[in-house]
C-alpha cells in the first residue's frame, strides 16, 4: 500500500495561519482604539494645570512701567499651564504698548516665565493737551499716570493732539528739537541737564530756554562741536563770576554775544569768540 504524503494537511495549514493572523491584527486593532478612547477621558487640561502651572513669572528691562501692568498687557496669569502659553501673542500684545519697544518671552523650567522687556527712554515733552513724551525716534507716549512726566526738555510750537499713542512723528520741528537734544546730550559737552525748553516755533532760529533761565538763540539746526565748546566755556564762566544771562546770542559767526539779565553786577560779559 502507498504511503500517505499529507498533501492535504500541508495545503491546509496556510490558511488557518492566514486566519490567526488577521485576527491577531484585528485585536491589536481594537486594543488601540480602546487605548485612543481611554486617552481621550483623560482630563490632559487639568493634569497639565496641575503639573506645568505657572508658578512664576519675572520681568526685567524696566525704567519707567511696573511689572504687574508688564504682565497685565501681554495677558500672562500665574496658574496657567506653562506650555499652553501662546507667547507670540504675548509678545505681541506688549508691542502694542506705545512705551515698549520690542519684547521677548521665554519659558523656564520647571514652572517660570521670563519676559524681557526693551522700554522706550522718553527725550522731550509735547504739548498733547497735557504734556507727553516723545522717544529718541518721535515715537508718541501717553502719560504713565495724570501729572506724571519724565524730567526732559519741553518742546514749544508744535502741538501733537491729533496725533495717537504710539504714532511716531518726522515733522521737521520734531527732527530738529531730538537733534538739539542730542547735541547738547555729548558726553564732551554735558549740557544736556540745564535744558529747559527748544523753541522751534521759528524755522530760522532756535530758541534754547536753560534751567537757569537763561535764553540762547541760534540757527535752526545745532552749529559745529566748536561752538557748541564755546557755548558751554561761556556759561561755565558766568557761574564762576556769579552773572546771570538774560540771553546769549550764537546767530553770529565765530563769537556768542551775552547779554546779562537787568541788575548783573559790573564787569559782565558782554560778548565771547568761539
Amino acid at each position: 500500500m502507498a504511503l500517505y504524503q499529507g498533501r492535504a494537511l500541508r495545503a491546509d495549514a496556510p490558511r488557518g495561519r492566514r486566519a490567526s493572523g488577521r485576527a491577531s491584527r484585528v485585536l491589536r486593532m481594537l486594543a488601540l482604539a480602546a487605548a485612543v478612547a481611554a486617552l481621550a477621558q483623560v482630563p490632559w487640561s487639568a493634569l497639565g494645570r496641575r503639573w506645568f502651572a505657572v508658578e512664576e513669572i519675572r520681568v526685567d528691562g524696566l525704567h519707567y512701567l511696573d511689572e504687574a501692568r508688564v504682565i497685565r498687557i501681554a495677558g500672562l496669569h500665574r496658574g496657567d499651564n506653562l506650555f499652553a502659553v501662546d507667547l507670540e501673542r504675548s509678545r505681541q500684545a506688549l508691542r502694542l504698548e506705545p512705551r515698549i519697544a520690542d519684547a521677548r518671552i521665554e519659558r523656564r523650567w520647571p514652572r517660570s516665565l521670563a519676559v524681557h522687556v526693551q522700554e522706550r527712554t522718553p527725550m522731550m515733552l509735547v504739548q498733547h493737551g497735557v504734556p507727553w513724551e516723545i522717544d529718541s525716534v518721535g515715537v508718541l507716549l501717553p502719560p504713565l499716570a495724570d501729572g506724571v512726566e519724565a524730567d526732559v526738555p519741553l518742546v514749544v510750537g508744535p502741538r501733537f493732539d491729533r496725533w495717537p499713542g504710539g504714532a511716531r512723528v518726522r515733522t521737521a520741528e520734531v527732527e530738529r528739537a531730538l537733534a538739539w537734544v542730542r547735541a547738547l546730550s555729548d558726553r564732551d559737552l554735558e549740557l544736556g541737564g540745564q535744558l529747559s525748553e527748544v523753541d522751534v516755533t521759528d524755522p530760522q532760529t532756535t530758541a534754547l530756554t536753560l534751567m537757569s533761565g537763561t535764553r540762547v538763540l541760534s540757527p535752526a539746526w545745532p552749529p559745529a562741536r566748536r561752538t557748541l565748546s564755546a557755548l558751554r566755556v561761556v556759561l561755565a564762566d558766568l557761574h564762576q563770576r556769579g552773572t546771570r544771562a538774560q540771553e546769549l546770542d550764537m546767530r553770529f559767526d565765530a563769537q556768542i554775544i551775552v547779554r546779562p539779565a537787568p541788575g548783573a553786577p559790573p564787569g559782565a560779559p558782554g560778548a565771547r569768540s568761539s
